[in-house]
C-alpha cells in the first residue's frame, strides 16, 4: 500500500505543478511541501496544461484528493461547497448551472 500511496502523492504533485499559480497558491505551502516529501521519486507523471481533468490518467484516489482540495481551497463559499458535494454524490454535474465548482475543477488547466 505504501508504494501506491507514494504514487498518489506523485500524481497529486504533478497535477499541482500543472495548474495556474493563483490556484496553486491557494493550497498552503506546508501542505504542498508535505505532498512533495511523500511522493515517489521514481514515478513522475506529466500532465499537460490545458488537458481536461477527466482525460488525465491518474488513480481514483488522486482524483478524490483533488476533489478534497477543491472543496477546502478552491470553492469560494458554502454554496459552492454544497454544489460540489451534490455533484460528487450524484456523480453528475447540473445541466443548467454553468461555472460550478465541478466545472471549474474540470477546466482547472484552462487560463481564465
Amino acid at each position: 500500500m505504501e508504494g501506491k500511496s507514494k504514487e498518489i502523492y506523485s500524481e497529486l504533485d504533478a497535477f499541482l505543478e500543472s495548474i495556474d499559480e493563483e490556484r496553486k497558491n491557494k493550497i498552503p505551502r506546508d501542505l504542498r511541501e508535505l505532498i512533495k516529501s511523500k511522493k515517489d521519486d521514481n514515478y513522475t507523471p506529466k500532465y499537460p496544461k490545458g488537458a481536461p481533468l477527466e482525460k488525465l490518467k491518474m488513480k481514483k484516489e488522486t482524483r478524490d484528493m483533488i476533489n478534497l482540495l477543491n472543496f477546502n481551497y478552491w470553492c469560494e463559499n458554502a454554496k459552492e461547497r454544497k454544489e460540489l458535494m451534490e455533484e460528487i454524490a450524484t456523480g453528475k454535474k447540473p445541466v443548467k448551472v454553468k461555472n460550478t465548482p465541478f466545472e471549474r475543477l474540470k477546466n482547472i488547466f484552462k487560463k481564465r
